[in-house]
């Protein structure tokens, strides 16, 4: 009965190898990202880090005046940047759930491209209104311009190519359910907020 017994859980735990999803299978684990990863993921976070740090102080340049033209433009700009950045996410995303070559995705690049030069869109014009410039009509900020900078666009669009297709090489190899559960790591992680979900962090 014992000799049954063994030979029935060996059965179930090869059974998991090829089908990982069976109720008594144990859960998937993601493995932990590799530092080649880690260095890519933070590649892409940068320039997110440095937009939310211009939308918080946009908002506090603005507070009581957010129906101004140059507050609502802002708004309007990081709400592009918002969208490229997440549309060239859901590609990178999509590429490793279907395990599809990303190299050999036509709109990866120019997702790239567009994403990067929303974004510097965004801070560029968020940097002129916090220092003020008198094109724009606006009284000089008292308060300085806020934030970490941008890297130079062209060096940008390159980090966020070359990153994103270091991510997909690090996961292309590994099996459905576990590209699936990095895909979904991912998406929380380099996701870009609403502009009305960026708020200053509450002090405790």
């Amino acid at each position: 009965m014992g000799i049954i017994m063994v030979v029935a859980v060996l059965s179930l735990a090869g059974c998991c190898k090829v089908i990982p999803c069976m109720p008594w299978c144990p859960p998937i684990e993601t493995p932990k990202p590799t530092p080649i990863q880690i260095e890519a993921r933070l590649a892409i976070m940068r320039n997110r880090v440095v937009a939310e740090s211009k939308v918080l102080a946009i908002k506090e340049r603005f507070k009581g005046k957010e129906t101004e033209a140059a507050y609502v433009e802002a708004s309007d700009l990081y709400a592009k940047a918002m969208s490229e950045n997440n549309a060239w996410l859901s590609v990178l995303t999509t590429s490793i759930e279907n395990n599809e070559n990303l190299e050999g995705i036509k709109s990866y690049e120019k997702q790239s491209t567009v994403a990067t030069d929303s974004t510097e869109a965004f801070v560029k014009y968020g940097k002129e209104i916090l220092v003020g410039k008198s094109s724009t009509g606006l009284v000089p900020a008292s308060l300085p311009s806020k934030g970490l900078e941008l890297s130079p666009i062209g060096d940008f669009i390159t980090a966020l190519v070359n990153s994103g297709i270091t991510i997909y090489k690090e996961n292309m190899n590994l099996r459905a359910q576990v590209r699936k559960n990095m895909a979904e790591v991912l998406r929380k992680e380099l996701i870009w907020k609403t502009w009305t979900d960026i708020k200053q962090a509450e002090v405790k």
